[in-house]
């Protein structure tokens, strides 16, 4: 049986506290949802949701937001919590669960309010402790090394030899494709509206057209001192969310749909927890392998989710990977990453880069820790 993606939905992405610092993760989850629903001229019966978020509140932020869209009180949701690949699984899940012909209708995607994200806090030991705040769950138990992000980044450059100036004009080129991509209305298609602070939200707010090297090269490291890892080189700190429908293959063919993406496979990999970022390439490599194609084979669509340029470098000098192949209108370090959403997003590009390619090659969305491919 096949799975078919049939519609892609986002909404802009801003930085955190701003244009959406009023809006919940269900809140921004069921206008996605709802304009997945409108895609089609004939209504279908949404059997499932699977929904990834990284920095809420807990609980089933799925069924949360399948309950603040118009799918009513009877579609089962799944929440994902896989940190950066939470959308990604979520989307791989929902096609397994249609492919095995377990449901005809699925509702895909992910998540992401920084703005409402409540505070971590540690539970006291005793009476007589406070409890302390933190601002994420470790990612390897005690007394592993647990790196933040950004230093893990400055690993992989140390460990690869990445350079600042190999950064900042990865950073500048993706900035430079987000811009002219916009303009051209490159996202206008995906895109759902979204009343914010001071008006309806319309575009992605972090592309920067004025930016340049020499104003990237005036930043200071941000992570490690004498580093090279900047603000200007890693992702912002975003809110947004994004999601795809999800339908056999039959019931496709009966509402008369011929644009779509076929779910084919996902791979996994995963890493030495001081150099995160670097589990796209055993997820890549497992890809290859499952699909029976040379270890250097590279898809004619690829999204890579830019956490940070260091390790997007990395992993494409390790997979043999074009820079310039991917990410044709921008990436994370442009558009923004909010974590729980950012798999759906690369799902999203790539279908309405598939539509406006009018192409029927390989598709594969790539992050650290999941990758999935599709053809349309």
């Amino acid at each position: 049986m096949t799975a078919l993606i049939v519609a892609a939905k986002r909404t802009p992405v801003v930085r955190a506290g701003k244009q959406y610092a009023h809006l919940g993760a269900e809140q921004l989850s069921a206008l996605v949802i709802d304009a997945l629903l409108d895609q089609l001229a004939s209504p279908v019966p949404v059997e499932h949701v699977f929904w990834g978020n990284a920095a809420g509140p807990g609980g089933n932020i799925a069924r949360v937001s399948a309950l603040a869209s118009r799918l009513g009180t009877s579609v089962p949701a799944t929440s994902m919590d896989a940190q950066c690949a939470s959308s990604l699984e979520a989307i791989a899940a929902g096609c397994r669960l249609v492919a095995t012909g377990e449901a005809r209708a699925v509702i895909a995607g992910g998540v992401e309010s920084v703005s409402t994200a409540p505070w971590r806090m540690t539970k006291p030991a005793t009476p007589m402790e406070q409890p302390v705040v933190y601002s994420r769950a470790r990612f390897t138990p005690r007394p592993m090394p647990d790196p933040d992000m950004g230093v893990a980044a400055e690993n992989i450059a140390q460990r690869y030899g990445i350079t600042r100036e190999a950064q900042d004009e990865f950073a500048l080129r993706s900035h430079q494709r987000a811009v002219g991509s916009a303009a051209s209305g490159c996202f206008d298609s995906e895109l759902v509206p979204v009343a914010g602070v001071g008006g309806m939200v319309e575009r992605d707010s972090c592309p920067r057209p004025q930016l340049t090297l020499q104003k990237l090269a005036a930043l200071r490291p941000a992570f490690v001192p004498d580093g090279t890892v900047t603000a200007g080189n890693a992702c912002p700190i975003n809110d947004g969310a994004a999601g795809v429908l999800i339908l056999h293959e039959e019931l496709a063919h009966s509402l008369n749909l011929t644009r779509a993406l076929e779910y084919v496979a996902a791979g996994h990999g995963a890493c030495d927890p001081e150099l995160l970022g670097m589990a796209a390439v055993p997820a890549m490599q497992k890809l290859r392998s499952l699909l029976g194609v040379a270890h250097d084979w590279s898809p004619h669509l690829l999204e890579f989710n830019e956490a940070f340029a260091a390790q997007v470098l990395a992993c494409f000098t390790e997979l043999g990977l074009d820079p310039l192949a991917a990410n044709r209108d921008g990436g994370a370090l442009a558009l923004g990453h909010p974590y729980g959403a950012s798999g759906a997003i690369l799902a999203t590009r790539l279908w309405t880069q598939a539509a406006q390619a009018n192409e029927g090659d390989m598709a594969v969305a790539l992050m650290a820790g999941a990758v999935e491919p599709a053809r349309r």
